[in-house]
């Protein structure tokens, strides 16, 4: 009996072989944001900073790839066929819109933009934040401060430019930063705010707890310091 279970372990050593890869496979194909945050982890780490601004810069730049194809289908495509004809205008009496489909467009993307980029940052990039009052209430609030800054861009770029002769593409890169501030800060503090501090053993949101290198104060939105 004794002499026949290395042999079984050998016949054995396939069938878990086989299980291992299967493992890994369904976790590749079942689970890809898990792979993402992976991903958003290890250049948080590379870079020093919080997993959470990585994970806020991914779905921005979702966003943007959204609302550009949105754009291209209700402005380009025939798909809204009953949408107004490209370069109609329209008289609201104050001001003239030169082509009221490309701003009907326009709204539409950004507008559906923001609702994918509200559902990434509540199911994931702020998944472990506290909710506070109705879920409605935070997607107005994201609504509204995501509204103000291409606001913000407009400005920069038309104030910077005349006054101080600055490239206009200077001009809209400080507005860019500044309405990323502005986004990054209403997010992150107003409308998912960070836990309280935590007891002792309680769960960190995107933090990997390696003794050396995170003191015991760390936030839940500090740097991931692993070991390399």
């Amino acid at each position: 009996m004794t002499d026949l279970q290395p042999e079984l372990a050998r016949q054995d050593q396939p069938l878990v072989a086989t299980r291992t890869l299967r493992q890994r496979l369904a976790r590749l194909v079942l689970h890809p944001a898990d792979r993402v945050t992976e991903l958003s982890r290890a250049v948080a780490h590379r870079l020093h900073i919080p997993t959470t601004l990585v994970k806020f810069l991914i779905v921005g730049g979702i966003g943007f790839l959204i609302n550009e194809v949105f754009l291209f289908v209700f402005y380009d495509s025939p798909i809204v066929w009953f949408f107004p004809g490209r370069d109609t205008s329209v008289d609201f009496g104050v001001v003239t819109d030169p082509d009221i489909r490309l701003l009907i467009s326009s709204i539409l993307a950004v507008e559906i933009a923001i609702i994918c980029q509200f559902n990434l940052h509540e199911r994931w990039t702020f998944r472990r934040r506290p909710r506070r009052g109705l879920g409605v209430f935070r997607f107005l609030k994201f609504n509204a401060s995501s509204a103000v800054s291409p606001i913000i861009i407009v400005m920069t770029t038309n104030t910077l430019t005349p006054l101080l002769g600055l490239s206009p593409y200077i001009s809209n890169a400080v507005g860019v930063l500044l309405g990323f501030t502005w986004n990054w800060t209403l997010t992150s503090l107003v409308i998912w705010p960070r836990h309280k501090p935590h007891p002792a053993g309680a769960e960190l949101d995107d933090v990997d707890m390696v003794a050396g290198y995170l003191p015991a104060t760390a936030e839940e939105d500090g740097q991931d310091f692993r070991a390399s």
